[in-house]
């Protein structure tokens, strides 16, 4: 049985022999395709590999975004106070190639250069035609395809660039559950996704990415509009000084709490471990914060594409959750005001199965009764049966969810299968008590069996 806590851990070049993924993909909840990096054969290689290893796990393909990256060019180590050349190019030698013409265009003297999830920053001191010229504030290697963030500022592009369209027909052509929308600016980032993701008639659970400065001071909006909400820790540390980020981290979780929307945290969660087999203790406790604030899962993303140990990654991080994930405190988290009454019903059933000690047994079409449950953070199991693959799949990223295919259309048949499935899978065991529940309907005005309370 999966934790509370879901893991998801990102394949790429340590992960995806098939010896190693086989291993990795066994402890995991869900898996990240980076569309950032690679081609489309690689993008096809690792959705083909998940699949096939495990057909039932959620993917979360993640777009590049309206973001700007360094092109083509050998790697340019420097030291503190070395003079450094940014100029407009796809790719170049001894200089910094940008193929970006509005990086130009928004960058001034003055401005500071963020890269390397933080670790090198660079001062312009003169800017020319397409062209400028920086001063380092820290050592540092510049490589090929790398971030760069101007400190405070939002880059003026499209939410979706043609790289973003090419990825997105490849997570509608393999039907990935999950699509990691990056650098939101706004609510109306998220919409012209949307749009374009109608018109290729595909419907994934869009996951927002919160790293731009202007996200995060529109946070309250952006969550509510999202299906799923990211904390980016390292695009976050380029853009806002590093001893803000753990407060913005509570910010962005409060607030994807208060619209009930799930939320995830991402990057540098166990980052020693990419040369490292052990976690230093810190890393501990910076996970150990992230359950106790309340998340639906962690990701994974350097420890498992490029880490030398990238299963023993998985491993840690499953047993740090272990330990702390049955502290958080239940409660519904959303604003009042998110009340309808659905939520109620689902809040009275989550209350009553805590109080009693009762698991939830719970049918569910679209999910979204289990989602609601969810929400109130029970310590009790929350035991889900629905007739949809995809839902299934979906269902799997959120906390304290256990998830199971049921051929049913029938609420009341679907309800009590659901419940014989986990008694035949051990997880309901005689003598526990259980509550059986399946969601109100909108438009239904009677119900003879919406929920019943019994003794496995």
């Amino acid at each position: 049985m999966a934790g509370k806590v879901k893991i998801v851990a990102t394949i790429g070049p340590s992960s995806e022999k098939t010896e190693v993924a086989e291993k990795l993909i066994k402890l995991i909840d869900g898996a990240r395709v980076n569309f950032s990096h690679g081609d489309l054969d690689t993008w096809v290689s690792r959705i083909e590999l998940i699949r096939r290893i495990n057909p039932s796990i959620p993917i979360l393909g993640d777009l590049p975004g309206p973001g700007v990256r360094t092109g083509e060019m050998v790697d340019l180590p420097f030291s503190k106070g070395d003079s450094l050349t940014f100029k407009l190019s796809s790719e170049g030698k001894g200089y910094v190639p940008v193929p970006v013409k509005e990086f130009f265009d928004i960058v001034d003297k003055g401005d500071v250069i963020i890269m390397d999830d933080g670790r090198i920053k660079l001062e312009v001191t003169s800017k020319g035609n397409n062209e400028i010229n920086v001063v380092a504030l820290t050592n540092g290697i510049i490589k090929t395809h790398k971030s760069i963030t101007i400190m405070n500022k939002d880059y003026p592009l499209p939410i979706l660039g043609d790289r973003d369209k090419e990825a997105i027909k490849v997570a509608a052509k393999y039907n990935l559950e999950y699509l990691g929308l990056s650098h939101v600016r706004s609510v109306e980032d998220i919409e012209n996704a949307r749009e374009y993701l109608r018109s290729l008639n595909y419907s994934p659970t869009i996951v927002v990415k919160v790293e731009t400065a202007s996200a995060v001071r529109s946070i309250r909006d952006v969550a509510c509009d999202a299906d799923y909400i990211m904390v980016a820790r390292g695009d976050l540390g380029m853009v806002f000084n590093l001893e803000e980020v753990p407060k913005i981290q509570e910010k962005i979780i409060a607030a994807a709490h208060s619209c009930g929307k799930p939320v995830m945290v991402a990057t540098q969660l166990l980052e020693s471990m990419v040369n490292n087999p052990v976690p230093t203790r810190a890393e501990v406790v910076d996970v150990m914060t992230s359950v106790l604030q309340g998340v639906d899962s962690l990701l994974l993303t350097d420890e498992t594409t490029m880490g030398n140990y990238p299963v023993e990654a998985v491993e840690w991080l499953r047993r740090i959750v272990n330990n702390y994930e049955n502290q958080v405190t239940p409660g519904f988290r959303a604003d009042s005001t998110a009340f309808d009454e659905r939520m109620k019903f689902a809040l009275g059933v989550a209350e009553l199965a805590d109080n009693i000690g009762a698991k939830i047994v719970v049918f569910t079409k679209s999910g979204l009764t289990a989602i609601r449950l969810s929400r109130y953070r029970p310590k009790v199991q929350i035991l889900a049966g629905t007739p949809s693959e995809v839902v299934f799949r979906r269902l799997k990223l959120l906390w304290g969810v256990e998830a199971r295919v049921i051929n049913d259309q029938d609420y009341d048949k679907g309800m009590v299968d659901t419940l014989n499935t986990y008694i035949k899978d051990g997880l309901i065991k005689h003598g526990d008590l259980v509550i059986l529940t399946y969601g109100l309907r909108p438009g239904v005005s009677e119900y003879e069996h919406v929920i019943k309370l019994i003794r496995a």
